[in-house]
């Protein structure tokens, strides 16, 4: 029963189908603000009355009785009751009824109250009872029917439970009556108010305690607890660093320089705080072969192994933990059990480079340990658009549409991004980087030579990283204030992506497989030149579409003048046959490819004969030909560039070098760069030129344009485009900014095709028009057989000629993902585990394991969105796509999972929610907000259906679009994106549709006069048509007459105009965490507003970056230790976590979900979260990194998919109600779990034992021994003695004291200790019990 504009005290009205209740606070202007919903004591007894049906009318929000036996006394009963009534902001709907607008109730007299009790406990178990699904480990549960939540407009709301948990405690503003009703009347506008919809069953579990009470306090809280202590690490490094050390000591591993001691040699820095950087010899792999790292207290020096011997040692890329750089272990740590938990911080300049190369980041087991990139500070401190990088590194900074002065302000406050640019910016000086060569293009006998310069090099650049620390960190800190921005950047420079054996089958099996098909296509290809060659008998080719203006010139072979020899005449004389020597010095061969031969053979008139005079003729052949031949003469020009020269050492003969990237290939698969549209039969020849080059007449019979042919682009290119439309728009709005759009040329009104006017006539015959680009007119097409125009043959949207084109264009859509990946997917850095660094149950596999540490760099564009160049850019699976598993092949060890989700349209939520906070504090108050809460797809009152419905083209189109407005993007590039999809559309139409969609969406520009002039013109909206002539009429600029101006109208108005506020505020922040925009960017007084699409496009995206950190940071709380964050794509989370923790991790990211979102809300002032939006749609369980745990990953290069051909079974999709089963209803397991292993003493102990005493024995290595133990002498130390009988001292490793304990008599084998001087060796095993 919906309840709308009061509710009815509980002794009121006895109801027989429904209890009418209240459990929220009521708001009204004219009223008290609070009212209770206990009767207090002496508040009078309201008389029952006794009436037959009543309808409630919602629409009067009046109760009109049908029949009552005294209507009078009914009447003022009522009014009694409606007395104590106030307005009701949130309804309460009970399943038991019926949804109408007019519901009946039965209102019974106090005397029928036991038997209306006792039906009604009948009905209850039919009408009044649900089952709630929740944590009670899946099973239903019956409860009494609690009323669903529903907000002023229909949105239903979380349940009570749940919203009493994350807002009970909270103080907000509620909106007002005009408020409400300006919601729903903008609503009615539209249709959306009244649409009906189905309710989502409620939720019931109990989420973990908040810190602080609040949800805003308790993100404050953790992500204060996260941060601190790497923010109190930072700010001591800052300190002044000790001088660069003017000699080093070439040997292998880790020394120490200190003030005023000798360097020695130690096992890893013994530093909570670094800055620190890598160099690495490119000439032989890509581990470190020399690192400098520097606190306050001293300098460090690493050294590898390979440049003391001078080489590698490494076979191939089979890189090993080994060849990496100890930054928190010694040489005996394992990789598993090590309990190194500490808090540390390394700063780096690109620092994920230097991560690569530690080794400690490729155990299993995470440590304490995080990052900072001084580059990522830098970009969101003063980070550019990808346009103004552009024109930094040419050098053209001088635009005609800005000032120098405007251009220089922007200069002032950043820079590229390198090392030595940054460095420039922020400490005014420049960094010589001449010796970065030796690392790049020299060998290690090169650096061995220059080692005192190179390692001065490297410490230099340690020392100007520490610099711009310095100078950004308190920057950093004042723009960026709340502790979850900092806590979710440490977080994130954790990724970690685990590999197996399968890794380097995946890479033979999608190189094989390239080869393979790409040998195919080459065969086919030169079979199709071969039979286009044949077309310069009798000049066919002159008649042929495709291939008639390709260069068609021949070599020609030029022989030397033919000597007769005496021998040769008396042979000739004898045989009666007298032989014509030619007077002409050379024989030449004509283009036509026919031999003219001045010297007559008839001679040989068979076999037998020519065979008889073979030596002499070879003999005196030899000797016409040229000293240097020409290559294929008598073949044409471009037959001759497909073909290798015979000195090539791989030489074979035919055009062996054609590929699908050369220009002559579309013509051979007929198909070009253009077309040409005839406008006469025959060549203009009046201007007495050359005969004709096109063939006119077959030009004609195949012009005519084939009807019923759909050109549409389909779903496969809709979710390409949209996956990279981010940084799309990005760059075309920063393009925006400095340049006027080129006008194209004017198209005639007579031609309708998809083409690309560019006003070329050919021979006065027919017009030719250049195929259109995907970025526009401005454009040109490189390959047509590129992936963009790939993409239209796979959807039928082009077509090749025949079935052998066909099979052409095929191959080339499998060739094209592993031609464009292939090298960074080959280069990625796999470092494979020892056996010691894995848990006991993977030691005894067949396979090996490892891990990719992705370089992230956390903060890479100016939005702060996090940049790498292969994972997060990976794109999904795809059937035609050779390699495309690629992320299938981040596979999960034994006893692990891979735990994920993505956000549901991240963007369109962030972006509906500024607006709904904005207009009325209500959920769902704008219709682009109802749509993105309440609209479904099913019956297309989603923003994506209404818009395609409206605007008359297809969903998937009209997403990207949609997507793309939201980012910022303009009509412009919206009539862009209608051609790229459907290339038949005119001009004149996608202009038509983009307006018509931006007027529906955005809506309409309109102006408002300043207060000044209110007074003597019309206080009213005015166009811009309208305000140009009012401020030419008054003589002023358009600032000042006239306030900001607003868009009306648009389902999105209310949210652009927010968005633009924020925008164009002195000092433009993001709405949830506060993070303030580049310095580069920020708002000037008195300048062009040329930044403000960049900006709306930077409030948007930088606040779906803020959400990816409240994520980050809660998922860290909610999670124990063993759980490790591996990586973060557009709008995915993956985590790898034990395999009896998948559930609880599942559970965990639903959670962060809803804590994350509720804060999102929260502190734009709405106090409430809708149920559509507060749980992720799925959790993927897997043991892949699949995008979708059910796709298998069929592909060219894996026509078994993952199940039958790797033997990896489909996971799991886990919705909120089967996460709570699986996972026993809460997070208390996970919880329960993590306290014991962490605080069991006797858990530990015995693992240990076990590990130490009963694993397998291994067999010692070159420098270990076998010594027995003579006494203890001291903490942790014993006495020992040798085969040899010497006896020294021996320590005790960190994770074996007090949990082991050794004896007299005891055998052990130790390992030398390069440092040690009393303390020779450290146990290694132990031999006895």
């Amino acid at each position: 029963m919906i309840l709308n504009c009061a509710y009815i005290n509980r002794s009121c009205l006895a109801l027989k189908n429904a209890r009418i209740t209240s459990n929220r606070h009521v708001w009204n202007e004219s009223s008290p603000s609070k009212i209770s919903n206990k009767k207090k004591k002496n508040e009078k007894t309201i008389r029952k009355i006794t009436c037959d049906t009543v309808n409630i009318s919602h629409q009067e929000n009046s109760i009109i009785p049908n029949s009552v036996t005294s209507q009078s006394a009914v009447l003022k009963s009522l009014d009694m009751a409606l007395s104590e009534c106030r307005p009701y902001s949130v309804k309460t709907l009970s399943r038991g009824f019926t949804k109408s607008n007019t519901e009946k109730v039965k209102i019974t007299s106090q005397k029928n109250k036991n038997s209306i009790d006792d039906s009604a406990k009948k009905q209850k178990s039919n009408d009044n009872l649900k089952v709630l699904k929740s944590g009670n480990g899946g099973k239903a549960k019956k409860e009494e029917s609690v009323g669903l939540r529903l907000n002023e407009v229909n949105i239903q709301m979380l349940p009570k439970n749940i919203f009493q948990h994350l807002f009970g405690k909270g103080t907000y503003e509620k909106p007002s009556e005009t408020q409400i009703t300006m919601a729903q009347e903008e609503l009615k506008k539209h249709n959306l108010l009244y649409a009906e919809k189905p309710t989502l069953d409620e939720v019931n579990f109990k989420l973990p305690s908040l810190k602080g009470g609040t949800v805003e306090s308790h993100f404050h809280e953790i992500g204060e607890e996260q941060s601190r202590p790497y923010r109190i690490l930072l700010n001591n490094l800052i300190k002044q660093l000790p001088e660069i050390p003017r000699e080093w000591l070439y040997q292998p591993g880790w020394t120490k320089y200190s003030d005023g001691q000798s360097p020695q040699s130690i096992p890893f820095p013994d530093e909570d705080a670094l800055v620190f950087d890598v160099e690495v010899c490119c000439s032989v792999g890509e581990m470190p072969t020399l690192a400098t790292a520097a606190s306050p207290n001293a300098w460090y020096a690493w050294i590898s192994d390979s440049l003391i011997r001078g080489s590698t040692g490494t076979m191939g890329r089979q890189y090993l933990t080994k060849d990496l750089i100890p930054l928190e272990s010694g040489h005996l740590q394992r990789g598993v059990g090590h309990g190194i938990a500490k808090p540390r911080v390394v700063v780096g300049h690109n620092v994920a480079f230097d991560r690569t190369r530690i080794k400690e980041q490729y155990w299993l087991e995470s440590t304490g340990m995080r990052f900072v990139d001084t580059m990522s500070l830098h970009v969101c401190v003063s980070g550019i658009t990808s346009f103004q990088r552009a024109l930094l590194k040419s050098n053209k900074c001088k635009s005609e549409d800005m000032s120098s002065e405007e251009e220089e302000d922007w200069r002032n406050y950043s820079s590229l991004n390198s090392l030595s640019e940054v460095h420039k910016l922020y400490c005014g000086t420049t960094l010589d980087k001449t010796t970065r060569d030796v690392f790049v293009n020299g060998t290690l006998e090169d650096i061995n030579k220059q080692f005192d310069t190179v390692m001065h090099y490297c410490a230099q650049d340690v020392h100007a990283t520490h610099n711009v620390l310095k100078q950004l960190m308190p920057l950093f800190l004042s723009r960026f204030p709340h502790p979850v921005t900092l806590a979710g950047m440490l977080e994130l420079s954790t990724a970690y992506l685990p590999v197996n054996s399968n890794w380097n089958r995946y890479l033979t099996d999608a190189e094989q497989t390239f080869q393979d098909f790409d040998s195919e296509s080459r065969f086919l290809l030169a079979r199709r030149a071969d039979e286009a060659c044949q077309l310069l008998h009798e000049n066919q080719y002159r008649e042929d579409l495709w291939m008639w203006d390709q260069d068609w010139s021949t070599q020609e072979l030029k022989l030397k003048k033919k000597v007769v020899t005496r021998r040769k005449k008396q042979t000739d004389e004898k045989d009666g046959e007298a032989t014509k020597v030619s007077n002409d010095k050379e024989m030449k061969v004509t283009k036509d490819g026919q031999e003219h031969q001045n010297i007559e053979n008839e001679s040989y008139s068979n076999e037998k004969e020519i065979l008889d005079s073979s030596d002499e003729s070879e003999e005196s052949d030899v000797e016409l030909l040229p000293a240097k031949m020409p290559h294929l003469p008598g073949y044409p020009a471009w037959y001759r560039k497909l073909c290798p020269r015979p000195s090539a050492s791989d030489w074979m003969p035919g055009p062996q070098l054609i590929s699908t990237s050369m220009q002559v290939t579309p013509k051979l698969l007929c198909h070009g760069w253009g077309f040409l549209v005839p406008y006469r039969n025959t060549v203009d020849s009046s201007d007495n030129s050359t005969s004709s080059q096109v063939p006119v007449k077959q030009l004609v019979e195949r012009c005519p344009i084939i009807e019923g042919v759909n050109l549409t682009a389909g779903t496969n290119e809709s979710e390409l485009t949209l996956s990279n439309l981010h940084k799309t728009v990005e760059e075309n709005i920063s393009r925006r900014a400095y340049g006027k759009r080129r006008m194209p040329d004017t198209v005639p009104t007579w031609y309708k095709g998809n083409g690309v006017w560019c006003n070329v006539d050919l021979e006065n015959c027919c017009w030719f028009l250049k195929l259109p680009h995907k970025n526009g007119s401005d454009h040109k097409v490189g390959n047509p057989l590129a992936k963009d125009f790939l993409n239209k043959f796979s959807e039928n949207v082009l077509a090749g000629a025949d079935a052998g084109a066909e099979k052409l264009l095929a191959i080339g859509r499998m060739l094209s993902y592993w031609r464009n990946n292939r090298e960074r997917i080959e280069q990625q850095l796999v470092v494979w585990l020892d056996d010691r660094d894995l848990p006991r149950h993977l030691r005894s596999t067949d396979s090996d394991y490892g891990a990719i540490i992705p370089q992230v760099v956390v903060c890479g564009t100016l939005t702060r969105r996090a940049v790498e160049p292969t994972w997060m850019t990976a794109s999904n699976t795809h059937k035609e796509r050779i390699g495309s598993e690629l992320r299938a092949m981040i596979q999960a060890p034994p006893g692990y999972s891979i735990v994920g989700a993505d956000v549901d349209s991240q963007e369109l939520w962030i972006s509906s929610l500024i607006g709904d906070s904005y207009f009325a504090r209500i959920h769902g108050a704008t219709p682009f907000g109802w749509m993105t809460l309440s609209g479904r797809k099913a019956d297309g009152t989603d923003m994506h259906s209404v818009t395609a419905k409206a605007v008359g083209i297809s969903r998937d189109h009209a997403k990207v679009i949609n997507y793309a407005r939201i980012y910022g993007a303009g009509q412009q590039f919206a009539e862009r994106l209608l051609k790229q999809f459907n290339p038949v559309m005119s001009d004149v139409d996608a202009r038509s549709k983009a307006s018509k969609m931006f007027a529906l969406t955005k809506g309409r520009r309109k102006y408002r006069l300043r207060e000044s002039y209110r007074a003597f013109l019309e206080d009213r909206l005015y166009t811009m048509t309208e305000s140009l002539k009012l401020r030419s009429l008054h003589g002023v600029s358009l600032e000042e007459m006239f306030e900001h101006p607003q868009w009306v109208g648009g389902t999105e108005s209310a949210m652009f105009n927010r968005l633009e506020e924020i925008a164009n505020n002195p000092e433009p922040s993001t709405p949830f965490l506060g993070g303030r925009l580049s310095r580069a960017l920020e708002p000037k007084v008195g300048s062009a507003d040329q930044y403000l699409p960049t900006r709306v496009n930077w409030v948007v995206q930088s606040g779906a970056v803020d959400f990816l950190h409240l994520m980050l940071v809660s998922m860290r709380w909610l999670l124990d230790t063993r759980a490790k964050f591996c990586i973060s794509f557009h709008d995915e989370v993956r985590y790898l976590v034990p395999e009896d923790q998948k559930y609880q991790a599942a559970l965990a990211l639903h959670v962060t979900n809803l804590l994350a979102r509720a804060f999102c809300a929260s502190i734009l002032g709405l106090s409430d979260l809708p149920l559509s939006v507060a749980f992720f749609a799925s959790v993927e369980v897997d043991t892949a990194l699949r995008k979708e745990a059910h796709n298998d990953c069929t592909t060219p290069s894996n026509p078994h998919g993952l199940s039958k051909g790797y033997g990896i079974p489909p996971g799991e999709s886990l919705d909120i109600y089967k996460a709570l089963e699986k996972a026993g209803g809460s997070l208390k397991a996970t919880n329960r779990r993590s306290k014991k292993r962490i605080m069991s003493r006797f858990t530990k102990r015995k693992h240990v034992i076990k590990e130490v005493l009963l694993d397998d024995l291994q067999l010692l290595t070159e420098n270990q021994e076998v010594v027995r133990v003579l006494k203890g002498r001291g903490n942790n130390l014993h006495e020992v003695e040798g085969a040899t009988g010497s006896r020294f001292l021996v320590s005790m490793p960190t994770k074996f004291r007090r949990t082991v304990w050794i004896k007299r008599g005891d055998f052990v084998s130790v390992e030398p200790i390069a440092e040690g001087n009393k303390v020779k060796a450290e146990i290694v095993q132990i031999l006895t019990k």
